[in-house]
């Protein structure tokens, strides 16, 4: 993993913004996407095409940044493994379960679970939070490239299901303030108030940051498109949690409540609109008309 030479798999949002930091830190990058038009503007930049996974998997050290396991399954197939160079190693960006990540560890080569806390945008910014565990001399051959994609790697140590479930962990946490700015904000509309003076509050006083900045916005003023994060992604780390949860033994109170939320979000209000779109089914829900 000395080489300045890598592979990038998965050129959504998140994956496109993070090879372009790759690019930016000096690494000679290698990209693949299903859809070849995603790597236009990071061939701009210098980037190579691959024509297949198994050119970017040539590399030895491939970054990817899939939508869910089931689409990692799907690139990193054992046959593309077993012909990976020696010394190849995997570093996956995707949200995924914990026995996903045991999965894909004991699949060959080296893996290093990797999900990240940030949205593009903080990717381009270098804010992102790089959450990573799994083998401890991966971990520190692949320390400097994963320094170049945000402000800071948290290290959870050598299980490689770890960083997967504080992943998991966080994205509970946000589906929590998602509904919460739902309901708060409804039942501020119902009384007549300045909603968006609410959102500028909360964000100067008790919750700082971009959740409650960004989402409260959408929210308040009903903004889903284009999405940062769409609600069918945020059903699926719903189900994530929920499974986690039900694995570890541990009872999550509020989970079916927001299941019932996303699902409903999914099915009435719009799969690929923003996941702080679910504020719609609060609205729709609620007696009475909005103001």
């Amino acid at each position: 993993m000395t080489t300045r030479q890598v592979g990038f798999i998965g050129l959504g949002k998140m994956g496109g913004a993070l090879a372009g930091r790759l690019l930016d830190a000096g690494y000679d990058v290698t990209v693949w996407s299903r859809t070849a038009a995603k790597a236009d503007d990071l061939l701009a930049r210098g980037a190579r095409l691959a024509e297949r996974p198994e050119d970017a998997i040539a590399t030895g050290t491939v970054f990817s940044m899939l939508s869910n396991e089931e689409a990692v399954r799907q690139v990193f197939t054992a046959d593309r493994i077993r012909s990976a160079p020696a010394g190849f190693v995997h570093i996956n960006h995707a949200t995924i379960s914990p026995a996903a990540a045991r999965e894909f560890a004991a699949a060959g080569g080296g893996y290093l679970s990797a999900p990240v806390v940030g949205r593009p945008e903080a990717v381009v910014a270098g804010k992102l939070a790089v959450l990573i565990s799994g083998d401890a001399d991966v971990r520190a051959a692949a320390a400097p490239m994963l320094a170049a994609l945000g402000r800071k790697v948290w290290d959870f140590g050598d299980a490689v299901d770890a960083a997967p479930t504080v992943k998991i962990a966080v994205n509970y946490l946000i589906l929590h303030a998602l509904q919460a700015l739902s309901e708060s904000i409804t039942l501020l509309q119902h009384a007549e108030l300045n909603t968006g003076r609410f959102v500028e509050m909360i964000n100067d006083s008790i919750f700082p940051g971009a959740v409650y900045s960004g989402y409260g916005n959408a929210i308040a003023t009903g903004t889903y498109a284009p999405p940062g994060f769409t609600t069918t992604l945020g059903l699926k780390d719903l189900n994530l949690a929920l499974g986690t949860a039900a694995e570890l033994g541990v009872d999550l109170p509020t989970g079916p409540a927001l299941h019932d939320v996303f699902a409903t979000a999914v099915e009435q209000i719009g799969a690929d609109l923003d996941w702080s779109s679910v504020a719609e089914v609060t609205r729709q829900r609620s007696t009475g008309r909005p103001h």
